[in-house]
């Protein structure tokens, strides 16, 4: 073989080579690239689903505080009906009774205070009849 074509596959060899690192170089720069682009695509996602997280917990807040102010206007409704109905019972009961004839509880303390001075005045009046009894004797 001559020197020439020694030569020239030689060079072709050394292109080749050179070539090939070329590819190999350009290889790393893509996965080196892809590795910085990468980070910042994974902090641009943590970005956004901070944001995400802020305004779904935002929404949740709001929806509860607007459930709990629904919830305090039907508890006092609730409530004013309950008492309502609670006082209309009362009374309903209150002209039962009294038609049934059965006494109330000021009926009963003014009849025992009535009872309690009647038997001030027999005890009194018993005194004086043993009192004559006695002096008649």
């Amino acid at each position: 073989m001559s020197t020439k074509k020694k030569n020239q596959e030689k060079s072709i060899v050394e292109s080749l080579s050179g070539r090939a690192r070329e590819v190999w170089l350009a290889g790393l720069g893509a996965l080196a690239s892809v590795e910085q682009e990468g980070t910042k695509v994974f902090k641009s996602l943590v970005d956004k689903g901070e944001d995400f997280e802020k305004r779904g917990k935002d929404q949740i807040d709001e929806i509860y505080s607007d459930v709990s102010e629904k919830y305090k206007e039907i508890e006092g409704k609730v409530k004013s009906k309950f008492n309502k109905a609670e006082d209309e019972l009362d009374e309903n009961l209150q002209e039962l009774i009294h038609k049934m004839g059965v006494p109330t509880q000021d009926e009963i303390k003014e009849l025992t205070t009535q009872v309690e001075k009647l038997v001030k005045k027999v005890d009194a009046l018993s005194k004086k009849v043993d009192k004559k009894e006695k002096t008649d004797k």
